[in-house]
């Protein structure tokens, strides 16, 4: 990391796709990832620090956008002390996003990041025992407020605790083909608000495997977790 801080490995930097960083610092230093301008692929594992991708001003933001433009995939594992991604930056490539045993994060991501994920295809969250939602809302947003995932088609959800719902607003799924839910037992629906799906969804919940989607989503989750309390 000192060589990649230095300047020293740049050439090889340049035409690089994917990098994997897995340390023990309690600070993730933002001047690696723009270090590698073309990355497509990144992997930040076993780390201490509570942040990443912070930004202290919106220099700093513009400044993030420009180095994690070509960003496909993000895989964020094991990262116990995390306690916000600070994707308040634009992936607007971005179409693989997957966390896994993080268990500080209170939320995944802001409403408005969301709004910029307009690539996202995969979303997977596993064993992050502190998350209550997946998206946070931002100001005065109310349950007719809507964020649409306009090309989602995969989003698995596993033992997830202490998650409340997906989102405190309405949902749109028009692309989703899978949604897998294991051990979210706190989560009764999946949002506030309305929610819209593809109708040839194919929903699996932990309770009784492949479900059929019966008038809508919400409606099918309720039924199965009410199933779950009876057991």
């Amino acid at each position: 990391m000192k060589m990649i801080l230095r300047g020293e490995l740049q050439k090889v930097l340049d035409n690089l796709k994917a990098l994997t960083l897995c340390f023990g610092s309690d600070v993730f230093r933002n001047e690696i990832v723009e270090q590698v301008p073309n990355i497509e692929k990144l992997v930040v594992c076993d780390g201490s620090f509570k942040e990443i991708f912070s930004c202290e001003s919106p220099n700093d933001v513009d400044y993030h956008n420009g180095s994690l433009l070509q960003l496909k995939e993000l895989h964020l594992e094991s990262l116990e002390n995390l306690i916000s991604i600070g994707l308040n930056l634009p992936l607007s490539n971005l179409t693989c996003f997957k966390v896994q045993n993080c268990n500080s994060l209170p939320y995944l991501l802001t409403s408005s990041t969301v709004k910029s994920l307009t690539k996202l295809k995969t979303m997977e969250i596993k064993w992050c025992s502190s998350i209550k939602e997946i998206v946070s809302k931002e100001g005065e947003e109310s349950n007719e407020d809507e964020i649409i995932f306009r090309q989602l088609s995969c989003l698995n959800l596993e033992y997830l605790e202490n998650l409340k719902s997906f989102y405190k607003g309405s949902l749109s799924f028009p692309s989703l083909k899978e949604l897998s839910i294991t051990d979210c037992n706190e989560m009764i629906t999946l949002c506030s608000g309305t929610l819209k799906t593809a109708k040839d969804l194919e929903v699996k919940l932990e309770v009784s495997g492949p479900v059929t989607l019966e008038i809508d989503l919400n409606y099918t989750m309720r039924k199965a977790f009410l199933i779950n309390v009876s057991v």
